[in-house]
């Protein structure tokens, strides 16, 4: 960033989703807030970047490119094969465009540019944000506005598109006893905030869209890269420390949910990918967090299998079983494949 009036980076990790990333960078273009920057990794190869890029840079598009690439983010990386900078259209906010090395999951996604930007000035937060959301015109200057009073790890009134009256979550809690992880605040009105109580139990933000101090950064590292999706903003949130978790109720962000993996919210409907994940790194997060009692949570996770086969669905039952088997196993990172039906991508 070249100017420490630049306080935000928004970073945003795209998967073949260029309409996603599109909507959402049509939201920020009207933000009320104007000290950002936006830094998008795309995680699904050259020809989803062409793609991405055809989709968002152009006369008649949300960006447009900018000749000038003088500034070290502006050059590749060891992650980020290329880089192209552009700006919005009707603002003069910079948004680079980088192709990732390889699918690098989420953590890996936002570790790509998070830390090279650890090596610069100018940015006092990071907002990590999934591309199938949209941020209300308030939502950047209500979140900063919360992280200004002390909180190192910020969160917003997170919504789905169907129902956007309800929030979605105000934070995670995980239970050490069964492994559960619980939304705080589910369905709750939206412009509600919650309790002292709630706020007390949650571990993390939800990665969909969590805030995060540069302070908090530089004190508990980046995201955790080897669960590849899922748990890892848990993971941050769990090692925060001192670091507090504030809301900003009047933060709004709209929701699609499981465009990029198919993980929807009804179980009959995830996809094998979503369902293999979930399984694995739940007992890979309780290894580290709970102690022996991951043990106890595997148990809880067989009667999950247990459920998709009562279901119906032999095959999502098997693909969790095997997801909880190589948890148990100690492996992370990239699945290879799935066990059945279906190759993970």
């Amino acid at each position: 960033m070249s100017t420490a009036s630049v306080n935000l980076a928004v970073i945003i990790v795209s998967y073949r989703n260029a309409d996603d990333v599109d909507r959402c960078l049509k939201s920020l273009a009207r933000s009320d807030w104007d000290q950002f920057e936006i830094f998008i990794c795309e995680n699904g190869g050259e020809a989803a970047y062409r793609k991405l890029l055809a989709v968002l840079v152009g006369p008649d598009r949300t960006l447009q490119r900018i000749s000038d690439a003088s500034d070290t983010l502006d050059q590749p990386r060891k992650r980020l094969a290329e880089v192209v900078k552009c700006r919005f259209q009707d603002r003069t906010n910079t948004v680079r465009v980088g192709l990732a090395i390889d699918n690098l999951g989420y953590g890996g996604g936002v570790n790509a540019w998070l830390e090279p930007l650890l090596g610069v000035p100018g940015w006092g937060s990071v907002l990590v944000l999934n591309p199938d959301t949209e941020v209300d015109s308030r939502g950047l200057s209500e979140l900063i506005a919360k992280s200004a009073e002390g909180f190192g790890m910020v969160g917003g009134s997170l919504v789905f598109h169907n129902t956007p009256d309800k929030i979605i979550n105000y934070g995670l809690c995980w239970s050490r006893t069964t492994g559960r992880v619980v939304a705080i605040g589910r369905n709750a009105p939206i412009g509600s905030a919650p309790s002292v109580e709630d706020l007390d139990r949650i571990d993390a933000v939800s990665g969909a869209c969590v805030l995060a101090t540069r302070a908090f950064v530089e004190d508990v590292g980046l995201m955790a890269e080897d669960y590849f999706l899922y748990m890892e903003d848990l993971d941050w949130g769990r090692r925060r420390g001192k670091h507090r978790i504030g809301f900003a109720s009047k933060a709004i962000i709209r929701h699609i949910g499981g465009t990029t993996i198919g993980s929807a919210v009804a179980p009959e409907k995830r996809s094998h990918l979503s369902i293999y994940l979930s399984a694995r790194n739940g007992i890979v997060y309780a290894r580290r967090f709970a102690g022996s009692r991951w043990i106890c949570h595997f148990g809880v996770g067989l009667l999950f299998v247990v459920r998709y086969v009562l279901k119906g669905s032999l095959s999502a039952g098997r693909v969790a079983l095997v997801g909880l088997l190589d948890g148990a196993k100690g492996k992370t990172g990239r699945p290879d494949a799935a066990p059945a039906p279906q190759r993970f991508d």
